[in-house]
């Protein structure tokens, strides 16, 4: 009967949804390495089977200072054991984003500094030496007058430019802009995009998406000081023209009360549509989920932004909120949707919720009827990356209101084809100075996280993971009892002469 319901329910949505295969995912299973309190990491893909993660996390040395925590993950081999790359002399290190160009070199940003002395800073070193300290670059302020709302993010193309917007106050409260042309060699001067015009207004959650016509795709919500979610914005970035575009507003909370604004939106461009998909309040009276309540809401362009089909609510079912969601591209253009929602019902008077991590695929202007995986412990703060076209990585940590029990993850293989495999560039990358930017002292030798908590609780080890494993055990055998007859060969032969 439910499921008759949830099909009736699907169909009274402004958003056109069908009917797929549901996803088989793997058993969630904590990540090892990460401390209980480990904020979700940034993940990002690399054309050699590896997805590359950043994470901040404490360090052990009793100074009460988070560094920036790089690992690897790959379907054969599981996670490897985490390394703190980026360590400063006081305060702590957020990271705030990755970005793996076209030439294998990886840039990251991470926020350094107190609340209100905080600012955007730049490192960059080889993918496939990413977890050595050394092949670092110093990082150098690229910035300034940071919110201090760990709020900013980095993205490029393949012609060596890359693009940082965050949320800063050099000349009021706004969505500041910074470019590169030479792959982070040199930095433009800071621009802004967009200013809220008012002391308590704040812009959170940015996003970039790059198109395939260069042009940069840039959303993000605005809140209030006390935390208030109230608009959501688009804007466009023309690479040839180097200029923006007027930012449009997408979305805006219903003043009433109990009534959810926009937020944590998620952004991607799959060559044909632009999708953005976000939390927001229900605009609509009688459906399943009452007036001004959380739901995930869409706002789809065809167009590059100029005209938007939206913002509907493609999963009329779902209501709730629980931090960032994530979209992201497969090998076939199918834009994926990973999200923290419930299902509430009442049995008999009473209300049961079906919650879980729920995930969708937009292609084609179709939304899927979203299936569902359960997780062990409550989720929070969503994150997902596509490896090699086919393999969905989704990580999120504990509801922090529920406890502390880590960072998680889980996988499941999609059905689109594979990407070929390509490896990583082993050419090294020169790090030449760079005068025009500030230089804050960074430590080069960072401890390593607390031993006692290395692949603790955790899923099973690289080689019981590793499909190869069974192979070469069945091999092993074999190899012994071929050497053996040898042997006993070779002793008779001994005998006889």
């Amino acid at each position: 009967m439910f499921l008759i319901v949830f099909q009736i329910a699907l169909g009274l949505s402004n958003t056109t949804v069908k009917a797929d295969i549901v996803a088989q995912w793997a058993p969630d299973a904590r990540v090892p390495g990460y401390l209980d309190d480990t904020f979700t990491p940034y993940l990002v893909a690399d054309q050699n089977g590896t997805v590359h993660a950043f994470a901040s996390q404490w360090i052990n040395d009793g100074s009460r200072r988070s560094a920036v925590v790089y690992r690897q993950w790959s379907l054969l081999g599981g996670w490897t054991r985490p390394v703190d790359v980026i360590l400063t002399p006081t305060g702590n290190a957020q990271i705030l984003g990755a970005f793996l160009d076209s030439s294998d070199k990886m840039h990251i940003i991470f926020m350094a500094g107190e609340a209100r002395d905080a600012a955007v800073y730049y490192s960059f070193a080889p993918a496939a030496n990413a977890d050595l300290v050394t092949a670092w670059s110093i990082p150098i302020m690229v910035g300034e007058n940071a919110l201090g709302l760990n709020s900013a993010v980095i993205a490029g193309d393949d012609q060596g430019n890359l693009f940082i917007i965050y949320s800063g106050n050099r000349d009021g409260n706004g969505v500041y802009f910074v470019t590169s042309s030479d792959s982070g060699e040199s930095w433009s001067e800071l621009f802004p995009v967009f200013l809220t015009s008012d002391t308590t207004l704040l812009p959170f959650s940015l996003r970039l998406a790059i198109s395939q016509d260069y042009q940069v795709r840039a959303t993000w919500n605005v809140v209030t000081s006390v935390g208030v979610d109230e608009a959501l914005y688009f804007a466009n970035y023309s690479v040839r023209n180097s200029e923006w575009g007027n930012p449009v507003e997408l979305d805006r909370r219903i003043d009433l009360p109990e009534y959810f604004g926009p937020s944590f939106p998620a952004m991607a461009d799959n060559g044909s549509d632009i999708v953005i998909l976000y939390n927001g309040g229900n605009p609509y009276a009688g459906q399943f989920v009452n007036p001004g309540r959380p739901v995930m809401r869409a706002s789809i362009s065809s167009d590059g932004g100029l005209t938007w089909d939206g913002p509907g609510n493609p999963f009329p079912l779902l209501n709730g909120r629980s931090g960032e969601h994530a979209l992201a591209v497969d090998s076939m253009g199918g834009v994926h949707g990973v999200f923290v929602m419930r299902i509430d019902q009442y049995v008999d008077g009473e209300n049961e919720t079906i919650g879980g991590i729920w995930h969708s695929k937009f292609q084609d202007g179709i939304w899927t009827n979203p299936d569902r995986f359960v997780t062990t412990y409550s989720p929070h703060d969503v994150r997902a990356t596509v490896s090699q076209g086919n393999v969905l990585l989704v990580v999120w940590r504990e509801d922090p209101g529920a406890g502390k029990h880590g960072v998680w993850f889980s996988y499941t293989i999609l059905d689109t084809p594979e990407l070929p495999i390509i490896p990583l560039s082993t050419v090294p990358i020169t790090v030449s100075a760079q005068p025009a930017s500030t230089v804050i002292p960074f430590l080069a030798t960072p401890t390593q996280p607390p031993e006692d908590n290395i692949f603790e609780d955790s899923s099973p080890s690289r080689w019981s993971t590793n499909p190869v494993f069974p192979l070469v055990a069945g091999i092993v055998p074999v190899v012994l009892v071929v050497i053996g007859i040898f042997v006993v060969y070779r002793f008779l032969i001994n005998r006889r002469t």
